[in-house]
């Protein structure tokens, strides 16, 4: 009998069961997709925390032999004060101490820098001469560096411990004097009081886990961050990594070694003068994306970011493997192609990524030389500016706030005017009034244009419309005979008669431009009188040579800051004088304080050291038509003068005398 029926259909299930190995073969795919991707994440971010360490270091170091070259500059200074007073002093002093107490006791007598002084003879003896009279001993140590010092006839340098100074470190500076013969007749010390917070760096903002450590030779905290933590021993500092300790404090020719203990970064470096160890500890922690790098929020977004997308894509293929019906008319699961083709379509909205915004470093290195007034703006935002836009608008960089473009601009038609000549011709050149910091508007002559190789960014150039249309004074005598020989800038006769000439343009119409309010010279500005600080100890401590480079180089400074605008001039010796017109007292001042800021960045090397320099700057407010040349030097010379008596490497503002009215200069 044959059998003509037809074999029933597999049921449903059956199928449900063939597909699930498949489902099961997706969820383990799914798992090693986060596992996979998990450490990706971890690999990813160790390497960064090692790129990061790596820059920790190299800062640390470069920090750490900044810090050990001051200390060393500091007490050779000290040092070579002392061994001068010894070589100007007679041998026959030596054993009268009434005349080194009446020195100590004169008014303006070098060794009134010192604490006091102490003289030791080869039989003993000791005297001891303090300020006003008062008889200050010396302990143990300080005894024994004058003995090591008459008998080896070198000098020493030890520390006092005094706990009840809490301030103030107290060090002992040896010596010896000899006779003509060059045997030692004895040794002179002398105590020098150095204030803590000159020794510790103050660290440029809040860094959380940062601490600078003094120690002198046995491991005693001379300074420390923490003032709670001095005269301490190394050892109760770090008892945990006393052995790592014991290893990196030993000598060694690297001029700066830092290990990690842990997440701390501990450099240590040698001073070779007082044999001290200078320390820096800083904590990482914060630094490293392992750790705080990442706030946890932003973690967990990360996380569960991850795991939708592992979700829907799960979710996608399980529809996508679904066991398809046997029997006919049976529909497709939606969604299960519909889903799979909609997150097809997100993944390139999503992974398109921001245009990587340009190196700004090469622009500011490039920018950082030319004497001309640019900047480089970025998405309405100023990124980069050179100083001369800082002597025309009054925003210096040293000031950290970013400056928004908008900002300037008197109405935002103009700044949108300007945009649509960048879109449609690539470029703009024309006039455009911007507001200064002391809240003045300027009339600027910009040129702007986009680089090729950043569209997103616009390059400025800003010019003075009534300084290009100023006429160069017509010296009545030869040009070379109104130059410096020494730096190239005009002299004093030159300076003076610029100061004429600006009386004469500010009573002259403009001729140059259509809008006489752009071109018209400014009645009202500032004088500045710029004094070199210690020029003549410098060409004492290095050479005449030298002082005359300082005095070449700090003219070329000048001139190039205030190029836009101002009239440079060397006054004689180390003066130097400088004419602002258009700038209010506020703004003058600001660009002093940038040309001191300036001038004291620039440390010159002379036999392998480092030497800072620095200038006193005097301001004055003045009226072309209200005060004479005369006056108006005399009055930022006075200002100089108070600069310097408050310490130097500062700006005073002085007063001009208005007795004498100017006279206009014949034409």
């Amino acid at each position: 009998m044959i059998n003509s029926s037809k074999p029933a259909p597999a049921p449903l299930a059956d199928a449900v069961t063939d597909w699930r190995g498949l489902r099961l073969l997706v969820l383990v795919l799914a798992a090693l997709v986060l596992t996979v991707a998990a450490f990706g994440a971890w690999c990813l971010v160790q390497v960064v925390d090692a790129r990061t360490q790596e820059r920790l270091v190299a800062q640390q170091n470069t920090e750490a032999d900044l810090w050990a070259r001051m200390l060393t500059a500091r007490m050779e200074a000290q040092q070579r004060l002392l061994v001068s007073i010894a070589q100007g002093m007679h041998t026959s002093l030596l054993d009268k101490p009434a005349v080194l107490d009446a020195l100590m006791q004169q008014e303006g007598s070098t060794l009134r820098l010192f604490d006091s002084l102490h003289v030791a003879l080869p039989s003993g003896s000791i005297t001891h001469h303090g300020l006003g009279g008062a008889v200050v001993e010396i302990d143990t140590n300080g005894v024994e560096a004058l003995r090591r010092t008459i008998a080896e006839g070198k000098p020493n340098v030890v520390q006092i411990q005094t706990p009840e100074d809490a301030s103030h470190l107290r060090v002992l500076l040896t010596v010896p004097m000899r006779r003509a013969d060059g045997a030692v007749a004895g040794a002179l010390a002398a105590v020098s009081k150095l204030p803590l917070a000159t020794l510790i760096p103050e660290p440029l903002g809040a860094v959380p886990g940062l601490q600078y450590v003094l120690l002198d030779p046995d491991g005693v905290v001379l300074a420390h961050s923490d003032v709670t933590q001095r005269w301490k021993n190394a050892r109760e500092l770090w008892e945990a990594h006393w052995a790592e300790w014991q290893s990196l404090s030993k000598p060694s020719a690297a001029s700066a070694q830092t290990v990690a203990w842990g997440a701390r970064l501990v450099t240590r470096v040698g001073l070779p003068l007082p044999q001290w160890q200078a320390v820096i500890l800083r904590d990482m922690s914060g630094d490293m994306l392992g750790n705080q790098g990442l706030p946890v929020q932003t973690w967990l977004m990360l996380g569960l970011g991850l795991v939708v997308l592992t979700a829907l894509a799960v979710w996608a293929l399980w529809g996508w493997l679904a066991p398809w019906p046997r029997h006919a008319g049976a529909a497709v699961a939606p969604g299960a192609v519909e889903g799979l083709t909609a997150h097809r379509h997100g993944e390139p909205g999503g992974a398109v990524a921001e245009a990587d915004t340009p190196p700004v470093a090469g622009t500011l290195a490039m920018l950082d030389n030319v004497p001309v007034a640019m900047l480089l703006e970025q998405d309405g935002w100023v990124q980069v500016a050179t100083p001369q836009v800082g002597v025309i608008l009054g925003y210096f960089p040293s000031e950290g706030a970013v400056l928004a473009l908008d900002h300037l601009f008197e109405n935002p038609q103009a700044l949108a005017a300007v945009r649509h000549a960048l879109v449609d011709l690539g470029g703009f050149e024309g006039l455009v009034q911007l507001r200064k910091k002391d809240g003045d508007w300027v009339w600027v002559e910009v040129l702007a244009w986009t680089p090729d190789r950043a569209p997103d960014s616009t390059v400025w150039r800003l010019r003075l419309p009534w300084r290009q249309g100023r006429s160069v004074p017509s010296w009545p005598v030869e040009a070379h005979a109104w130059r410096d020989g020494l730096t190239g800038l005009p002299n004093r006769e030159a300076f003076m008669w610029s100061l004429q000439s600006w009386v004469t343009d500010s009573l002259q119409p403009p001729k140059a431009l259509a809008d006489s309010a752009a071109a018209r010279v400014p009645t009202q500005g500032c004088l500045l009188f710029v004094d070199v600080d210690h020029l003549g100890m410098m060409n004492e401590v290095t050479s005449r040579d030298m002082g005359n480079k300082m005095l070449r180089h700090i003219g070329r400074l000048l001139h190039s800051h205030v190029q836009p605008l101002g009239d440079v001039a060397r006054l004689g010796g180390d003066e130097f004088a400088v004419l602002l017109p258009g700038l209010s007292l506020a703004h003058a001042q600001g660009v002093a304080q940038a040309l001191c800021d300036a001038v004291w960045r620039w440390q010159p090397s002379w036999g392998g050291e480092r030497h800072w320099v620095s200038v006193s700057v005097g301001v004055v407010a003045v009226d072309a038509l209200r005060h004479a040349p005369q006056e108006a030097v005399r009055g930022a010379d006075m200002a100089c003068y108070e600069a310097k008596r408050r310490g130097r490497c500062q700006v005073a503002v002085g007063q001009v005398s208005t007795l004498q009215a100017v006279s206009r200069p014949v034409a």
